[in-house]
């Protein structure tokens, strides 16, 4: 399975939510189908734990996409504040 590549210069959409008493950040790029292509997720905890378990996911997700795993299989699968940012970008 080979990554689809995205333009190094792209439109994301930014968002912030609320999960378990912690705020977040989010932003989302899409590819030129309509489709996800990445999400990034941060929860404002410069170097915490929370930070790079949020940066973590949301890469992984990133990953997923970009080999072509539909957001309905990743969001099968996960939970927590990455779950919701999915949710947030696809909502239309």
């Amino acid at each position: 399975m080979s990554r689809k590549r995205l333009p190094n210069k792209r439109l994301s959409v930014a968002f912030s939510f609320e999960f378990e008493g912690h705020r977040y950040r989010a932003s989302a790029t899409r590819f030129a189908d309509g489709g996800l292509a990445e999400i990034f997720l941060d929860a404002g905890k410069f170097n915490s734990p929370l930070q790079q378990h949020a940066e973590t996911a949301a890469v992984l997700v990133s990953l997923l996409l970009q080999h072509g795993v539909s957001v309905d299989t990743i969001r099968h699968s996960i939970r927590g504040p990455i779950a919701i940012a999915i949710d947030l970008a696809e909502a239309p």
